[in-house]
């Protein structure tokens, strides 16, 4: 395989999970979008009502290996459907609920479901300080930007490798107090090109998926939290992604 050949496979596989094929919207139809999310909405509480119909069914018997892959189902749900209710009051008001969020229970929350879900060949490492300062934000806001980073991550490494997740408190003089997140992968990074577009909304590698919203997400996230993002990445080198995100005095 060339190096072309193995830098387009790069580009592809950090952006593999995130382009919106499926959906055609006017960018400044706030209407489109609005609609959009409220669809997302009942199809979510369809999936969540399906499940509470197998965990009460008399005549479905869910086995060990899968009680942690159905639980895992049911917290993602129920986090879609905060999203979703976030999103329509977003829209309406356009305030997101803060509130004063442990980051290091979020990490952890998080860890417990990408293990339950994910290929046992994806290994995680993660550090994060216990003396973590609170950070006030939203919480599912935190999360799915995080889980977006780890998608990001999983899919750059179609062979398995290693995730790992740094957060540590802020102590330096010379920067407001924060958090760091540092978040790596062993995968096969991007080239330079695509590291200058990560950020644009819908761009996106591939031609197939859901794509082109993922890192765009992070990236707003951060930016209402008054925050800064940094991405580096060589082919084959995998990729780092740092959030420094301030805390309130």
């Amino acid at each position: 395989m060339s190096q072309s050949d193995t830098n387009s496979l790069a580009d592809e596989a950090y952006f593999s999970h995130t382009r919106p094929d499926a959906i055609s919207l006017d960018a400044n139809s706030a209407d489109g979008i609005f609609g959009v999310v409220h669809d997302l909405g009942n199809l979510i509480q369809v999936a969540t009502s399906a499940l509470n119909m197998i965990s009460r069914s008399p005549d479905i018997e869910i086995g060990p290996t899968l009680l942690p892959v159905f639980a895992s189902a049911r917290i993602s749900l129920q986090r879609a459907g905060t999203l979703v209710q976030q999103t329509m009051r977003l829209a309406s008001d356009g305030n997101a609920a803060a509130e004063p969020v442990d980051v290091r229970a979020c990490l952890m929350e998080i860890e417990a479901l990408a293990r339950a879900t994910w290929d046992r060949n994806i290994a995680f490492e993660i550090y994060a300080s216990e003396t973590l300062p609170i950070f006030r934000c939203s919480r599912v806001g935190l999360q799915s930007a995080i889980m977006n980073l780890l998608l990001n991550a999983r899919d750059a490494m179609p062979d398995g490798g290693v995730i790992s997740i740094i957060a540590t408190a802020i102590d330096d003089e010379r920067a407001a107090a924060g958090i760091e997140l540092r978040i790596s992968d062993n995968g096969l990074g991007m080239t330079e090109d695509v590291l200058r577009r990560a950020s644009d909304p819908f761009f996106t590698t591939k031609a197939s998926g859901l794509g082109g919203l993922g890192l765009p997400m992070v990236n707003r996230f951060v930016r209402e939290a008054r925050g800064h993002l940094r991405l580096e990445s060589e082919p084959g080198r995998g990729t780092v992604v740092t959030l420094r995100l301030p805390v309130e005095g």
